[in-house]
């Protein structure tokens, strides 16, 4: 018999979490493109800040994925705290949503809990 320890593989609610921040990173350029190419305004919102938020979040996924792979949920919650920050100047409520859903599964999710701390 063999003395190893039982692998936790990875829970829905990372994947979740996963797939939500990558969205995340894209979802800024498509807002970009539908706002140029149909004259939409929000306010006095400049559309260049929907480009700087995207390439924002594109930076914080690449240093979130690390995070996520080598089990480093301290940095992973850093990353979505920044998250909320990025999304701020641009009033981009859906990243500032997907950053809480994010960070409250990192909290609250046992299995997430479960696979960092292996």
């Amino acid at each position: 018999m063999s003395n190893s320890k039982k692998s936790v593989g990875k829970p829905v609610a990372l994947r979740v979490i996963f797939i939500l921040n990558a969205l995340m990173a894209v979802l800024p350029f498509v807002f970009y493109y539908v706002f140029i190419t149909k004259n939409i305004t929000v306010g006095n919102l400049n559309q260049m800040w929907m480009i700087y938020t995207g390439i924002a979040y594109i930076i914080s996924f690449v240093f979130l994925v690390p995070c996520l792979k080598n089990r480093k949920l301290l940095g992973a919650r850093i990353i979505f705290v920044i998250n909320i920050l990025i999304a701020l100047p641009a009033s981009a409520y859906i990243g500032i949503l997907v950053a809480i859903i994010s960070f409250s599964l990192s909290f609250f999710n046992k299995k997430v809990l479960a696979y960092f701390s292996e």
